[in-house]
């Protein structure tokens, strides 16, 4: 998965850091968080649209990194680690929120606090019909995934957005690779009829 998985901190590195920690060395501990942090929080907003909750979340998946250090021996790269706890907390919340999070996208916004990373970096060379149209399509989007199932949408959203391979996306979510495959297909078609209708005349 070296491919697409963050390769700021090489294997060796990061096990280092992992038994430091272990031995209680907060500043490793940390070091780790600094590490993956970034691409937890941006997945989990993914998921969920919302900044605080995807924060809240990234949290809860470094204290639980905490309390099984011990436990944590490398079977896999921490950032394998890091997608699994991540997608799986943001497919529970999802399902708890569901109701919430259908409001959600027809709030008015006074800030862009909640808005996906991937939004805010529209080229400033573009053109502001260009930037306003580029920022209305990610809304739309935004929009369109909440008639997604949220295995679905975790699953659209690794493919997608993090380019993960249906094989990489298996073993995150620990399922039959042909699973993954069912999801992703009644995703693609979910999210190209819905955006076939909102499409401009």
């Amino acid at each position: 998965m070296a491919s697409t998985y963050s390769l700021r901190m090489d294997a060796r590195t990061e096990e280092v850091l992992l038994s430091q920690a272990r031995e209680g060395d907060d500043r490793s501990f940390e070091q780790l968080v600094l590490t993956h942090s970034d691409r937890a929080i941006r997945l989990a907003l993914r998921m969920t649209g919302n900044r605080h909750e995807a924060e809240e979340i990234a949290q809860e998946a470094f204290l639980r990194l905490h309390r099984s250090l011990h436990r944590f021996r490398g079977d896999s790269r921490l950032s394998t680690w890091m997608y699994r706890t991540v997608t799986r907390l943001a497919i529970d919340h999802l399902r708890r929120e569901k109701l919430k999070r259908q409001v959600f996208f027809f709030r008015s916004r006074t800030d862009e606090d909640d808005l996906d990373p991937i939004d805010l970096a529209v080229s400033h060379e573009a053109s502001p019909e260009s930037r306003v149209l580029t920022r209305e399509a990610g809304t739309v989007l935004k929009e369109v995934l909440q008639g997604l199932s949220a295995r679905q949408r975790a699953v659209f959203t690794l493919r997608h957005f993090e380019e993960l391979s249906l094989k990489e996306i298996a073993e995150v979510l620990e399922l039959e690779e042909g699973t993954v495959k069912a999801h992703l297909h009644r995703a693609v078609h979910h999210v190209r009829q819905q955006m076939q209708h909102h499409r401009p005349e």
